[in-house]
């Protein structure tokens, strides 16, 4: 670095001061503030009250020591803990690299002392959205100067840009809410540069939603592209976030070298900074800004501390304001999902879209709640009940006003119980069961439908976030009462008309009963219900891919999690959370599950760094997501001892993965999960789909330049990109993608690349996906629970000795040329020319199964209907739906090996390829019939665009249609079965010759 005078414009206290840098001091020694140069800084003029003993604290993180707990907790041995008597942070190690920062020296624990309350998924600093624009952090200083302050600063550079060096300050001091911070940045580049010096807040979409005073604001942020986002680009004052979960936490960020501060903000990233500007070489830019973090479920308790920095910083006045909500009939009103109230700036007759939000505040568990704004302005109150607006009026105070009560709409409560008395000779006892609420008429789910302000999901009814802990949207978990020795669970329900629906999981009846709740009475219903003897002996349900608090785009708790995998009557859980290993076994064990539940501890590795050149492809990309299992889950080590997986590819990742020993057991599993998704926030989901293969073409022997030679590329000496053992053909509850995963898997099948198909639910929350729907039945020979083996439950996956459902359960048999039956799997065997597929069909009274088809080299040969039909679907009897044999010869092709699987369960939409994802056909559907003429073509198509959207079947609105009940509990989706392949040798040779996309078609 060249020495040089560099002028820093920054502002305190509303007055614009120039900082010189001191002749013989080097730029870096300054950097962050640093001990080399002592810098005025234009946070220095905070001041806090302070009734705290100078109990600051910093430390490395090393086994032992206490740290911030929290549903987003990282910290690990290596990061630094800073503390004080208001504040936990924890900045990660160089190296210890989380999610979207490349080095570590991101902020990725935050919370509250004691109340293990972190919802911070990361902060990190950025200069825009590409890559390349992030930092690179190569030192980490521990500064500790108690009792004064206790301090980390990180120093590296731009990356890819050694020329452009960078620093940050995180620093702490006694008695302050909050994080001071500073980011110095110099270019000594020889060109000018655009720097966006800001922080990156990883939301991830299902955790904090940022909120911001700007017109038509708050928590409500316009949507955008990477090739639209400079039109999402906004000013305001501050931004704000909270945990929409319990242990309840809220965070608030502002400047304090402009009066405003410039981002974009959306559920998944906010990046808030300041103004974008050019900085010619030699200049530099100095952004501090002050972290708040506050013990609130509304964002009111960080912005409340930030509208007292802006009063020191800008001589902004404000004022207090309080008040009490209450119920009809005096029942506490104690938690976001019942009650949150949003003050914006404007009148009544202020449009929407005018209004400027400036915080949101949740009553306390007597009703109360208190708050400050901005003074001499006049405010439009919001009470939202149950996800709805309930009370609205509008108020000017000149001082400290106290809003005296306000009284909202009535609610009923209602008390839940599930029992079965088919479980041995105990008698009737409590089971945990998922109670869905589903209004019953028209008029009643209009009245119910609500939302968070119109973010993340709309429910009918709304009895909580849909990504919280229950109730969540219209479901309610209801413990069985093991642990705490008290069944069931009572709930607030707005009034209406509804349907209650109990479920214990596919394999068990179903329930209903019909209600009204009204202001005359609460209710209390008891739920009984069944096992059905469907899932064929040998077999263990397993879900292979869930999510929890673990992952970063989950706020379920684990207790909640947990109840939910006993709801649904899961024996075998694999913990894949996002990037982190996991294990919910502890909670298992408190709740005296272990018995009947196994967890076994895996990962989803997440691409975030996009960096892998496709060929024909302008834009870097990222591989996707891969689960593997069984790790090691070590707590108090980065990501909880899974791998770094940025900046590489699939078959060295798991190559990785074994070098590094961490798998757990010597049967590993690697799962290339929902092959076709879209991609998220310009991240992609699947590999197939990121390098935008062609089924309809052959995979080459080996990487030859195309985007399908990186495919099946080897790492050196290693594992190739499709080494994976299995590949979801399921993915999800609704199963709105499954059509193209099972196309990409048959044309694996047809490539010789006989991967074992699976069906996981993918669930992260109570709503998004019910867990263990879909699962798999593993003929494993070994039970969830006590005894439990991980390496035969392995094999008979790896084996491909797994039936996919989500509800039908197929039972079949092959004939072979020595005279045995043989069920499928991912073996070779000579058939009988002469024999037959036998076949048996099975589902719960519940679930409607109206076809089975029998496909062979990718191609549908038969299918019949008229199945059997159950006459009561909440009743036991009427399980068993087909039994029968085809025989082989009006099955298979005229010569050459094949794989046959079967399928049972609803018809499948008429669905077709228009496009592709290069603008070509590629095999993959990627249409429904979405006008409905029974045909697949430009009409389905939006205007504009290629192709349309795979579209589910619509949701019966009538309970006499068949898929009525069914398609209420599992969202939407529609029944769907499916066997592993049956591998046919049928020229005798020992292996299987595979037909190819020709041969398949």
């Amino acid at each position: 670095m060249r020495l040089s005078n560099v002028v820093h414009h920054g502002v305190m206290a509303g007055l614009t001061f120039a900082l010189l840098l001191l002749p013989g001091c080097k730029p870096e020694g300054c950097l962050g503030g640093g001990a080399g140069c002592k810098l005025p800084t234009p946070c220095a003029s905070l001041r806090f009250a302070c009734t705290e003993s100078a109990d600051l604290d910093i430390r490395v993180l090393k086994p032992g020591d206490a740290r911030p707990g929290g549903l987003d907790a990282l910290g690990a041995n290596g990061d630094v803990l800073l503390q004080s008597g208001k504040v936990s942070a924890v900045i990660s190690a160089i190296g210890n690299q989380n999610y979207l920062d490349i080095n570590g020296g991101a902020l990725i624990d935050l919370a509250i002392p004691g109340k293990h309350n972190d919802g911070l998924s990361e902060l990190f600093q950025v200069i825009g959205i590409l890559p390349g624009d992030e930092f690179r952090y190569t030192s980490l200083q521990v500064i500790d100067e108690r009792p004064t302050r206790v301090a980390v600063q990180l120093r590296g550079t731009l990356e890819g840009h050694p020329d452009i060096p960078v620093s940050t300050l995180y620093e702490l001091r006694p008695c302050e809410p909050g994080l001071r911070i500073r980011t110095e940045i110099v270019n000594d580049s020889p060109d000018p540069q655009l720097f966006f010096t800001a922080d990156g807040f990883y939301w991830s979409g299902n955790e904090p939603l940022p909120f911001t005073p700007n017109a038509g604001a708050g928590f409500i942020h316009p949507s955008f592209g990477l090739t639209t986002i400079n039109g999402a680009f906004q000013t305001f004052p501050l931004v704000a976030a909270s945990l929409h979960s319990m242990p309840a936490v809220s965070y608030g960020l502002t400047s304090c070298t402009q009066s405003t501060v410039e981002g974009f903000n959306s559920a998944v990233v906010s990046a808030v900074g300041m103004p974008r500007r050019i900085v010619q070489p030699r200049d530099s830019q100095v952004y501090e800004r002050f972290l708040a973090v506050a013990d609130s479920e509304g964002v009111a308790g960080a912005i409340d501390t930030l509208l007292g920095v802006r009063t020191q910083l800008w001589k902004e006045a404000t004022l207090a304001v309080s008040g009490k909500v209450a119920l009809p009939h005096g029942l506490a009103v104690n938690s976001e999902r019942e009650v949150s109230i949003l003050f914006s700036e404007g009148t009544l007759v202020t449009p929407l879209e005018k209004r400027v939000p400036w915080s949101e505040v949740v009553p306390r568990a007597d009703g109360t709640f208190s708050l400050r704004l901005p003074a001499k302005k006049s405010y439009v109150l919001e009470v939202h009940a149950f996800g709805r607006k309930v009370v609205e009026k509008e108020l000017t105070p000149a001082s400290d006003t106290d809003l005296g009560t306000l009284i909202l709409p009535g609610t009923a409560q209602l008390t839940l119980n599930v029992n079965t008395s088919l479980l041995g000779p105990i008698g009737e006892r409590a089971i945990t069961g998922e109670v869905f609420v589903v209004p019953a008429d028209p008029a009643t789910a209009g009245a119910t439908t609500g939302s968070f302000y119109g973010q993340y999901t709309e429910c009918a009814p709304y009895l909580g976030l849909s990504q919280g802990s229950s109730p969540a949207c219209n479901r309610v978990l209801v413990p069985d009462g093991k642990a705490t020795g008290t069944p069931g669970t009572t709930v607030e329900v707005p009034f209406g008309h509804y349907f209650i629906y109990a479920f214990h999981g596919p394999f068990w009846t179903l329930a209903r009963e019909e209600i009204t709740l009204d202001a005359t009475h609460d209710a209390s219903l008891t739920f009984r219900l069944h096992p059905i003897s469907v899932e064929p002996p040998g077999t263990v349900g397993a879900d292979l891919h869930v999510h929890g608090a673990a992952s970063f785009d989950s706020s379920l708790p684990d207790l909640d999690r947990v109840l939910s995998f006993d709801a649904s009557g899961l024996s075998v859980l694999v913990a894949t959370d996002h990037d982190v290993v996991h294990d919910y076994t502890p909670i298992i064990k408190s709740l005296g599950m272990e018995d009947r539940m196994t967890c076994i501890s895996g990962v989803e590795t997440t691409g975030h760094v996009p960096y892998l050149a496709v060929p024909g492809d302008p834009f870097p990309r990222v591989i996707g997501h891969y689960n593997f299992w069984p790790l090691t889950w070590d707590p108090l080590a980065p990501r909880g001892g899974g791998p770094y997986d940025e900046f590489i590819e699939p078959g060295a990742l798991y190559d990785r993965i074994v070098a590094k020993g961490l798998f757990s057991g010597p049967v590993p599993v690697m799962q290339l999960n929902h092959p076709w998704a879209n991609s998220d926030f310009g991240r992609d989901l699947g590999f197939p789909r990121a390098l935008g293969l062609n089924t309809l073409l052959d995979l080459p022997a080996n990487d030859d330049g195309t985007n399908a030679g990186v495919y099946v590329r080897r790492a050196a000496g290693g594992t190739t990109n499709d080494g994976q053992h299995a590949q979801e053909v399921i993915n999800g509850t609704s199963v709105n993608q499954m059509l193209q995963y099972r196309a990409f898997w048959f044309f694996m099948l047809n490539q010789g690349k006989l991967k074992t198909g699976t069906a996981n639910s993918d669930s992260h929350s109570l709503t998004d996906n019910t867990v263990g729907v879909p699962r798999n039945l593993v003929f494993a020979d070994t039970a969830g629970g006590a005894g439990f083996d991980v390496n035969l439950f392995n094999q008979a996956i790896r084996d491909g000795r797994l039936l996919g459902t989500n509800g039908p359960v197929i039972e079949a048999t092959l004939d072979g040329a020595d005279g045995k039956r043989h069920p499928y799997g991912l073996a070779p065997f000579a058939p009988d020319a002469a024999g037959k597929l036998h076949l048996k069909i099975s589902a719960a009274p519940w679930v409607p199964v109206e076809e089975v088809r029998v496909i062979v080299n990718g191609k549908l040969v038969h299918s019949f209907g008229g199945l059997s039909s159950p006459g009561d679907p909440f009743g036991t009897a009427g399980a068993g739906r087909f039994e029968g044999d085809i025989a082989l010869a009006n099955l298979l092709p005229a010569q050459g090996d094949a794989w046959l699987v079967v399928e049972a369960g609803a018809k499948l939409p008429l669905a077709g390829d228009l496009s592709g994802e290069r603008g070509v056909p590629d095999g993959i559907p990627d249409t429904s019939d979405n006008n409905g003429d029974g045909k697949v073509d430009a009409l389905d198509v939006t205007a504009g665009k290629t192709s349309g959207t795979l579209n589910d079947p619509a949701v019966p609105t009538s309970d006499t249609d068949p898929r009525f009940h069914y398609a209420h509990v599992l969202n939407g989706g529609y029944p769907y079965a499916f066997t592993n392949p049956f591998v046919l040798d049928r020229n005798g040779n020992g292996v299987f010759d595979a037909p190819g996309v020709k041969g398949a078609r």
